[in-house]
């Protein structure tokens, strides 16, 4: 690895959330991430019926997995509609169909996952991101070209 380069879960994390983003549906811009402690929330493209007026937020973190939170407002704080569970980092379509069922109402709650940073890098592998001149590869379940 290359001295002050990424830490090799980094570029994992990239891949994988584009991976999910692509899943999921995200606004333009709407992906953040976090470092220390890894961490990315997605904004979705998405509303819930429910709660049309607020935005929702796919939230990952390598300590409790993915929740979906509806959007902070002045008035109204953030509030996690569910959580995916294990496994921490589960396929971009199984995130995709958690997103559908808790938009549904079939799906609510939840515990987060078993996380930890520890192992991050071997979970991430699969979605490392492979930039080829004029294309990018990603290799793992779910490729896009």
């Amino acid at each position: 690895m290359l001295q002050g380069g990424p830490r090799s879960w980094e570029v994992g994390l990239a891949g994988y959330l584009r991976a999910v983003s692509a899943a999921v549906g995200v606004l333009p811009g709407g992906v953040g991430r976090g470092f220390d402690p890894p961490a990315a929330h997605l904004a979705l493209s998405r509303r819930s019926a429910r709660h049309p007026g607020h935005g929702l937020l796919l939230v990952w973190s390598a300590e409790s997995g993915w929740a979906l939170v509806l959007e902070r407002t002045e008035l109204r704080p953030g509030e996690v509609l569910a959580r995916f569970g294990d496994p921490l980092v589960p396929e971009p379509v199984r995130v995709a169909r958690f997103v559908d069922q808790v938009l549904a109402g079939q799906r609510r709650g939840g515990e987060p996952a078993r996380g930890g940073a520890a192992g991050l890098a071997e979970l991430l592998s699969g979605y490392t991101v492979i930039a080829l001149p004029g294309r990018v590869r990603l290799p793992g379940p779910d490729r896009l070209g």
